[in-house]
């Protein structure tokens, strides 16, 4: 897809040895130093997790604008836009890591079975009590001494100390409450937001991918309205709708026909109808605002 917003990788910030392709682990403070270019809006394609100690600020995670102070976690799926505006004196650790690190040969990508990565259902920002992080804390410092210094199943241990850190996270993120009549989240949903990611330019039906998770059309719908009051043409419709948002405000160098052709949409006029009808406004009232 044409466009400017820089898409970083982790070799980006890193220096050229296989490890860097993985995994990465650095203070924040070094980082910003390093690389001032990041309070920009950009994309990654890995995950990342930010971890705040100390600092006040904003991070702004796909148009929405989160507080920053001491204690909050971030966390970040490939793609998304972000861009941070910190305080001198804000401390924490960053965290990178790929999809192919954690899996390390499986298959499946269970990343998405923890709540903080579930971008349609929880917000990616954790706030926790000073007293709960403490283990967190430790995790992180043992993980950068561990990526700091070469030693023998270096890869391995990484990945240890980076599912126990998840673990932890995940058992402090605040539950998002289920009615008693309602199901828990299935993991057929896991996998639709992967598809959905992999998928949504092609504008492919929503049989598409009730047949790659071997389901009717009609069970994948009403899996999605109960966990998420939503169709499945709903998830489909609004991550196309994220896409160009993204794109007009981040890609001026496109015009609207452009931004239309790159979402997919032979028809300028179509996707000019398509965008009103979900945001309230023409693509080109969207950019004005800005």
């Amino acid at each position: 897809m044409p466009e400017k917003l820089p898409v970083y990788s982790i070799p980006d910030f890193t220096t050229a040895r296989p490890l860097s392709r993985g995994i990465h682990v650095a203070d924040l403070q070094a980082h910003r130093k390093t690389h001032a270019f990041v309070q920009a809006p950009h994309k990654h394609d890995f995950y990342l997790l930010l971890y705040v100690k100390a600092g006040q600020g904003t991070h702004t995670i796909d148009f929405t604008e989160y507080a920053v102070q001491p204690g909050s976690v971030f966390f970040l799926t490939p793609g998304q836009v972000h861009a941070w505006n910190l305080t001198d004196d804000t401390q924490g650790t960053l965290l990178f890591f790929s999809s192919e690190f954690y899996r390390a040969g499986r298959e499946t990508d269970p990343l998405r079975q923890f709540p903080y990565f579930q971008t349609w259902q929880h917000p990616p920002v954790l706030y926790a009590s000073p007293d709960t992080l403490p283990p967190v804390e430790q995790l992180l410092q043992q993980m950068q001494r561990e990526y700091t210094t070469a030693a023998a199943f270096q890869s391995q241990a990484l990945r240890a100390y980076l599912e126990l850190l998840l673990i932890q996270l995940a058992r402090l993120y605040p539950k998002a409450p289920i009615a008693p009549e309602e199901n828990t989240w299935p993991f057929q949903l896991y996998q639709l937001e992967s598809l959905v990611e992999k998928h949504y330019l092609e504008h492919q039906s929503v049989k598409f991918y009730a047949d790659a998770l071997h389901l009717s059309a009609k069970y994948l719908n009403e899996l999605c309205k109960q966990n998420l009051r939503k169709t499945t043409s709903d998830l489909l419709q609004e991550r196309l709708v994220l896409e160009a948002r993204r794109l007009l405000t981040h890609s001026p160098h496109l015009n609207i026909a452009q931004v239309a052709h790159a979402l997919g949409f032979e028809d300028n006029s179509y996707f000019s109808r398509f965008f009103k009808k979900h945001t309230g406004n023409t693509p080109e009232q969207f950019r004005q605002k800005g």
